[in-house]
């Protein structure tokens, strides 16, 4: 079972009671210890009936090349939580080194219409939103939606990408941090 339990039915022998397998993790540490865990950044974006919407996301995953698959989470709570699901289509902008304000301004928990401003973002109703200096900008429909719990797991079918030479992003011990 998901909570580290099992049925009697799923052990082996005679076991007749529910036996815990494990004991549950402390919060805190269990929190510390994924901020040791560097990762890249990337701005996820869609469109809505009332325009774009995006969020800052640090839990992305390339999952296949045939096809090519990328997969992100994102926290239910998040503002822009249900855009993302009702959405048909997403892009996902890595960003790079330089991208600090980038990340800041949409690691805010608002949906303030300024995070998309028309000098750094292409705004095509027909593509989700671009982020026109993306170390790697992915987009392209949204295969799969799962439930895990606190989070849902998107996986996109990438139908569109570019790269371009740089370092990237990394949020490291709750912080952005450039590789150098």
């Amino acid at each position: 079972m998901a909570d580290g339990t099992a049925a009697a039915s799923e052990l082996p022998g005679d076991a007749c009671e529910v036996v815990r397998l494990w004991p549950p993790v402390d919060e805190i540490a269990f929190r510390d210890g994924l901020a040791k865990l560097a990762s890249g950044v990337a701005v996820v974006a869609c469109w809505t009936p009332d325009g774009p919407r995006g969020l800052l996301v640090s839990s992305v995953t390339g999952l296949s090349s045939d096809p090519p698959r990328i997969l992100f989470c994102v926290r239910k709570a998040a503002a822009a939580h249900g855009a993302l699901l009702a959405a048909e289509a997403v892009s996902l902008s890595i960003l790079a080194d330089g991208d600090g304000l980038e990340a800041e301004r949409f690691s805010r928990s608002d949906l303030a219409p300024d995070r998309f401003g028309p000098e750094s973002w292409t705004l095509e109703p027909l593509s989700p939103p671009d982020y026109r200096q993306a170390l790697v900008s992915l987009s392209g429909p949204v295969c799969c939606r799962i439930d895990a719990a606190t989070h849902t797991i998107f996986i996109l079918d990438v139908s569109g990408a570019r790269a371009r030479q740089g370092d990237p992003l990394v949020y490291f011990e709750r912080g952005f941090r450039n590789l150098a």
